[in-house]
């Protein structure tokens, strides 16, 4: 591939953009859940319902404790859970214990399955044994002593089910940094909530959208730089090594625009959701952020201790000047505001509204996720509807399961391999390379933001006896088998450290193999942190509802979504320098 060697000022000026995704219900969650005139189908392996899969009954057990659990039962649904605990059941068939002065011969399962929010049961005063959540705020749920119980021995102890193995080592040292209080732990991550691109891999192979390897600048300028054929070699992609997944996808912004205006002759480039936007593109457009500034920079939107290197100013007519270094501090972070990450992906989301790429649902307040999926799903490029890429989080899959059933009952046609995880494409050609660079020394060259603080835990006030079954069955759960399994059964990862054999991947469908392989070749940001400062202002920093990061203002109003703003011929250099404005007036009202 020609290398085109785009500096950074020169795609700023050139007016590349940004765009973001996510989505909450009215209860909060990844889904809406709302499946509008679809029906009900029956699970038949993968593809599958997120209601698949039922707890198995187990023959000879004739007197079952049963643990009381809670799960949220958002994008990621219930299938995964409901096999977990099957197979708990057969290794516990038999096997006496005592609860309470009562001795049992098997486990049972009580379970609760809804779409409420830790922050919605916090002071419920609802007791369960065990609890599977997403947007846990840890710092304000410790101090609130009514949820968490400590289970340090959990995540710390050797693991009966994974001999010389703890839940401990699978974590990163910012999660035990960040998960450890006074020595002790409180849950153990669950599930990875990352949001990015869904491309439909079908029609790339149908139109041929892939770049081909050493165009020049005149087939790039003329859009003559996508193979003609199957047989022809595609360019490296953002991996920079042929003959891999990626081979042919966009690498920088401008290839994925030029994508696009290829894209556009057929459907929309691009859809979302747009009853959610508020949350899945500010999520995304974080996404964009830390594609940019990597894992040390983007951090620092949290712990507020390192130094800014990236920072820039923009003047009204997009000229941009880098400023000097600067020292964060729980006093100055207001300063990341000017990230040159934040911009670029403001400019992107600004070209995808300004050239049109995106389809008129995602800008109809009725249009939900479950709706973008399925145009996603069964585009082909004949219909105005449909789209050939999809902005939402990584469990969409599991949400779309009922429109891929009911395609497949329908035609036989299985869409397992239809679908693929996009990189994300970097601002310019420079940054691409020293991603690929990366990659080929056999470093962790991407960049993934978890936002879904989810967490797997013990209820508070447990008997003993109950929190030691609590304990194995936790135990149970999180041995690489069953991660592996969780993986292979929702398309979509945990937020652990565990390994999948080829084998085991080859059960995923493409989508969530190539979101696993990301994971591994990644390093992730986590939205939250341990310092006091953070903690004391988690309702502000929290990534998962908070609209901190993603508000400017404009005319003494703050205004929320930026793809609204930009549909008013409001610009990106606009809503950035509002960006620092606004949260220069929200720092004076933290706690500090």
């Amino acid at each position: 591939m020609m290398k085109l060697g785009k500096k950074l000022m020169v795609l700023l000026l050139a007016g590349m953009m940004c765009f973001s995704a996510a989505a909450c219900g009215d209860k909060g969650g990844t889904s809406d859940g709302g499946w509008g005139d679809l029906p009900p189908t029956t699970s038949g392996g993968n593809p599958t319902t997120s209601e698949g899969g039922e707890v198995e009954e187990i023959p000879g057990v004739t007197n079952a404790y049963k643990l009381k659990v809670f799960n949220f039962t958002g994008g990621y649904g219930e299938e995964w859970l409901n096999s977990l605990a099957t197979r708990y059941k057969k290794e516990r068939a038999g096997k006496q214990f005592t609860v309470d002065g009562v001795t049992y011969d098997g486990v049972d399962f009580e379970f609760t399955k809804e779409k409420t929010l830790m922050t919605g049961m916090m002071n419920s005063g609802v007791q369960y044994d065990v609890w599977f959540q997403e947007q846990v705020f840890y710092n304000q749920i410790i101090e609130n002593g009514t949820i968490f119980t400590d289970m340090t021995d959990v995540l710390t102890s050797d693991n009966p089910y994974e001999p010389g193995v703890t839940i401990e080592s699978k974590m990163s040292d910012y999660q035990r940094e960040y998960y450890k209080r006074d020595g002790k732990y409180y849950g153990i991550p669950h599930y990875a909530g990352y949001i990015g691109l869904a491309y439909n891999r079908v029609m790339f192979d149908k139109y041929n959208w892939y770049f081909k390897n050493d165009y020049t600048a005149d087939e790039f300028a003329s859009l003559e730089c996508f193979i003609e054929s199957a047989t022809e070699v595609k360019s490296e992609g953002p991996d920079g090594k042929l003959n891999t997944d990626d081979d042919g996808l966009p690498t920088t912004y401008d290839e994925f625009f030029a994508l696009c205006e290829l894209i556009s002759e057929k459907c929309n480039p691009i859809t979302w959701s747009g009853k959610h936007k508020d949350e899945y593109l500010n999520w995304f457009k974080t996404a964009m952020c830390a594609n940019y500034e990597g894992l040390e920079q983007m951090s620092l939107n949290y712990t507020f201790d390192g130094t800014a290197k990236n920072l820039i100013g923009v003047d009204a007519a997009g000229n941009v000047t880098e400023l000097d270094d600067v020292a964060i501090t729980k006093d100055n972070g207001y300063e990341l505001a000017k990230q040159a990450g934040k911009y670029y992906a403001l400019k992107f989301f600004e070209r995808i509204i300004k050239d049109g790429h995106a389809s008129d649902g995602a800008t109809d307040i009725m249009y939900t996720q479950v709706q973008a999926q399925e145009d996603f799903v069964r585009s082909d490029g004949t219909k105005t509807e449909h789209s050939a890429m999809l902005i939402d989080g990584c469990w969409w899959e599991m949400e779309a399961a009922r429109t891929f059933n009911r395609i497949q009952q329908s035609t036989g046609i299985d869409y397992r391999e239809n679908f693929g995880w996009l990189p994300l494409p970097m601002p310019t050609q420079e940054g691409a390379d020293a991603r690929a660079a990366k990659l080929s020394a056999g470093e962790k060259g991407y960049t993934l933001t978890d936002t879904h603080n989810a967490l797997a835990f013990i209820g508070k006030g447990v008997s003993a006896d109950v929190y030691a079954l609590a304990k194995d069955f936790l135990q149970f759960a999180n041995t690489d088998e069953s991660l592996a399994e969780f993986s292979i059964i929702t398309d979509t990862t945990k937020a652990l450290n565990y390994t999948m054999t080829a084998e085991q991947k080859a059960k995923m469908s493409a989508y969530g193999r190539g979101l696993m392989d990301m994971q591994e070749k990644a390093e992730i940001v986590y939205t939250f942190a341990k310092n006091a400062f953070y903690q004391a202002n988690e309702a502000t920093f929290s990534q998962y509802k908070s609209n901190y990061g993603s508000r400017y203002t404009a005319n003494s109003e703050s205004v929320l979504v930026a793809v609204d703003e930009f549909r008013k011929k409001v610009t990106a250099e606009t809503y950035f320098n509002g960006l620092y404005l606004y949260q220069q007036d929200v720092w004076k009202n933290l706690v500090k």
